[in-house]
C-alpha cells in the first residue's frame, strides 16, 4: 500500500515537471537609441546537455555580439525544477520598429517581440567627453497626478570607480523607480561607449511649473589597481515640466483619471436572461488604463435600480509595466440579485476619463443590460401589486442551511456509505499489516548482524561541499559496491537509475565536470536531496563484499522521510 502511494506521489511529481516544459523570450528594454544593444534572454523549462535553438532568424534585422548559455537545477521542498537559459547581445542594424522574430524548439515556440530602434541627438553623438550624461521625458507638459517617464543615461569610455549617482527626488511629486538599472553597450560616432540607464516615474501633485533636478555623478578614472583613480564629477542641467490643471469640461463629481489609454470591459457569469428570482448573477467589470496606478482607478458602482440588490465582492488590482510607464489594473465581482421576477433594465455604466495624447474627455463604457427573473419552480410568485422583498435565505452565499422538520428516505444514505468506506478500509490495513509481518522477521534478523561500514557519509560531504569530483567519484564507488553496478561514467549510470529526476541530476553533474567553470556554479545539495530518498530496483544484487543497502528496510525508512 505503501509503495502504491510512493509510485503515485512520483508519477505525479513526473508529470508536474515533465508537462511544465516551456520556451520563452523577453528583452531588458523594447526602446532603444540606434547603435545601443539589448540583452535578449531565451529559457527552455528543461536542463539540456546539447543541442541549442535556431537563432539564425535574429541575424535579419540585428547582429549578434554575444552568447551565453546557462543549465541551471534545483531541489526545493520536494519539487525539483531545471531549466536551460541562453543569454544573447543584440545590436540593432537599423533604426525603426524591428520585430525579434518567434523562434521554434523542440516543438515549442516563442512569441515575437517588437523593439523601437530611436534616432540619438546629434548633440550626444558629437559629445566628446569620457563620462556625461543624457537627460529626458516623455512629455514636455503634462496634467496633475498624469505620469511622466524620466530617463537618466550615463555614457562613459573609460572604466569608474567608486561611482555615486544622487536619488531622484522632486519637489510636490511622487517618484517611483521603474525597473533596474540596466547596463549596455553603444556606439557614438565610431566610439565605444558604456551606458548606465535608470528610469522612473514622476507624478505631479499640484499644477504649475515643476522643476526635476539634474542628475549628479563623483566617483574616480580608474588609472589601475595600484594608482590612485583621478576624481571626477559630471551634472547635468534640470529639466522644467508644466503641469496643467484639471480641465474644467471634466465633470466634476467623476474621479479625475488622466491616462494614456483606458479600457473597460465586462462579462456576466450566468445567463442574465434567464436567472432565477433571489439567486445572484455575477457581473464582472475589468478596467485597465496605461498611465495611471491601480491605486488611482475608481470603485466601480452600478446604478440603483428597483428590483435588484447588489453585493460587490473585494477588488483585485495591479501595476504592470511596459517599459514606458506603469499600467494600472482593477478587477471587480459583483453579484446582482433580482427581488421581483419580470424584465429588469440595468443602465448604462459611464466612466468619465481624460486622453492626455489627445487633450480631450472621453467615456469607457458598459452598455445598458437587459435581465429576465424567472420565479423558482418550488416557490409561489409573488401577486403583481404585492410588494417582494429579499430575505438571507435567499443568498445562497450567506444561507445557512435549513435541517429538515422530518426525516426524509434518503437521510440514511450517507451513514450507510461512511460505514461501508469504514469497513473497507479497516479490511485494507488488516491485510496490509498480516503482509508486513513476515518482512519484519526477516528485517530484523538482517539486522542482527553488525553492517559493515559504508561510504553514504563522503557522498552527502562532496554535495554539500559543492564538489563535483569528489561526488562523482564517491557516486560511483557508492554503485558499484552496494548495487553491483561497475560504470565508468555517472552518464553510464544513469541509463541504470530508474529515477528521472535522479538520473537528470547525475548526468548534469557529469557534463559539467567537463565545463570550465564546474567548480564554481555546481550545487550539489539538490543531488544530495535526491540520492539519498532514492531506492535501488528490488533486483539489485550488492557486492560480494557483503555490504548492505543505502536502507535496511526501504519501505520503512522511505515512508518516514514522507
Amino acid at each position: 500500500m505503501v509503495k502504491h502511494l510512493l509510485l503515485f506521489l512520483g508519477l505525479s511529481l513526473f508529470i508536474s515537471t515533465s508537462w511544465g516544459v516551456q520556451f520563452e523570450s523577453s528583452v531588458d528594454r523594447t526602446s532603444i537609441g540606434e547603435g545601443e544593444s539589448l540583452t535578449l534572454t531565451v529559457r527552455y523549462n528543461s536542463n539540456l546537455l546539447t543541442d541549442d535553438p535556431d537563432f539564425a532568424p535574429l541575424k535579419q534585422q540585428f547582429s549578434i555580439y554575444n552568447q551565453q548559455r546557462k543549465s541551471s537545477f534545483q531541489f526545493i521542498n520536494g519539487q525539483s525544477e531545471s531549466w536551460t537559459v541562453w543569454t544573447l547581445t543584440l545590436i540593432p542594424k537599423r533604426k525603426g520598429n524591428l520585430v525579434i522574430p518567434a523562434l521554434s524548439f523542440k516543438g515549442e515556440k516563442s512569441k515575437a517581440i517588437q523593439i523601437q530602434v530611436n534616432k540619438i541627438a546629434e548633440n550626444i553623438k558629437n559629445k566628446q567627453q569620457d563620462v556625461f550624461f543624457d537627460t529626458q521625458t516623455d512629455v514636455s507638459s503634462a496634467y496633475v497626478q498624469g505620469q511622466i517617464l524620466y530617463t537618466e543615461k550615463l555614457y562613459f569610455s573609460v572604466n569608474l570607480d567608486n561611482s555615486q549617482l544622487n536619488e531622484v527626488k522632486v519637489d510636490e511629486a511622487i517618484v517611483q523607480s521603474l525597473g533596474e538599472v540596466k547596463h549596455y553597450a553603444t556606439q557614438l560616432n565610431g566610439r565605444s561607449l558604456e551606458v548606465y540607464e535608470r528610469q522612473f516615474i514622476i507624478t505631479p501633485q499640484t499644477s504649475g511649473e515643476m522643476v526635476i533636478p539634474g542628475p549628479i555623478y563623483s566617483g574616480e578614472v580608474s588609472n589601475g589597481r595600484w594608482r590612485a583613480g583621478r576624481p571626477i564629477r559630471v551634472t547635468q542641467p534640470p529639466i522644467k515640466i508644466q503641469v496643467l490643471p484639471q480641465p474644467a469640461s471634466y465633470p466634476q463629481n467623476a474621479v479625475w483619471l488622466p491616462a494614456q489609454a483606458l479600457e473597460l470591459d465586462y462579462k456576466w457569469i450566468g445567463n442574465p436572461q434567464q436567472f432565477t428570482l433571489g439567486e445572484p448573477l455575477t457581473l464582472k467589470i475589468d478596467m485597465k488604463a496605461k498611465g495611471l496606478g491601480s491605486a488611482q482607478l475608481p470603485a466601480f458602482s452600478l446604478p440603483e435600480v428597483d428590483g435588484l440588490k447588489y453585493y460587490p465582492d473585494q477588488a483585485v488590482t495591479q501595476d504592470l509595466t511596459d517599459g514606458q510607464g506603469i499600467i494600472g489594473s482593477r478587477s471587480q465581482s459583483i453579484a446582482v440579485v433580482a427581488t421581483r421576477p419580470g424584465s429588469l433594465t440595468l443602465p448604462e455604466v459611464r466612466i468619465p476619463w481624460w486622453n492626455t495624447k489627445l487633450s480631450k474627455l472621453e467615456y469607457a463604457v458598459i452598455p445598458a443590460q437587459r435581465l429576465t427573473a424567472l420565479t423558482n419552480g418550488n416557490k409561489k410568485a409573488p401577486e403583481p401589486n404585492q410588494e417582494s422583498t429579499i430575505t438571507q435565505e435567499q443568498i445562497p452565499q450567506v444561507a445557512m442551511p435549513s435541517m429538515p422538520s422530518e426525516p426524509t428516505p434518503t437521510s440514511l444514505m450517507w451513514p450507510l456509505i461512511s460505514l461501508c468506506l469504514l469497513l473497507l478500509w479497516l479490511s485494507t490495513l488488516a491485510l496490509w499489516w498480516f503482509k508486513k509481518a513476515p518482512a519484519q522477521n526477516v528485517s530484523s534478523k538482517s539486522t542482527a548482524k553488525e553492517p559493515p561500514k559504508v561510504n553514504i557519509k563522503s557522498i552527502k560531504k562532496a554535495c554539500q561541499s559543492n564538489q563535483p569530483v569528489a561526488a562523482r567519484k564517491a557516486i560511483l564507488e557508492y554503485a558499484q559496491l552496494h548495487w553491483g553496478q561497475n560504470s565508468a561514467s555517472l552518464t553510464e549510470l544513469s541509463n541504470w537509475i530508474k529515477d528521472d529526476s535522479l538520473r537528470q541530476a547525475l548526468c548534469l553533474l557529469d557534463a559539467s565536470l567537463y565545463s570550465r567553470e564546474a567548480d564554481e556554479n555546481w550545487q550539489g545539495e539538490p543531488l544530495w536531496q535526491l540520492f539519498k530518498r532514492y531506492q535501488a530496483p528490488a533486483n539489485t544484487h550488492t557486492a560480494s563484499s557483503g555490504i548492505m543497502p543505502l536502507y535496511p528496510n526501504s519501505t520503512e525508512q522511505v515512508a518516514s522521510h514522507g
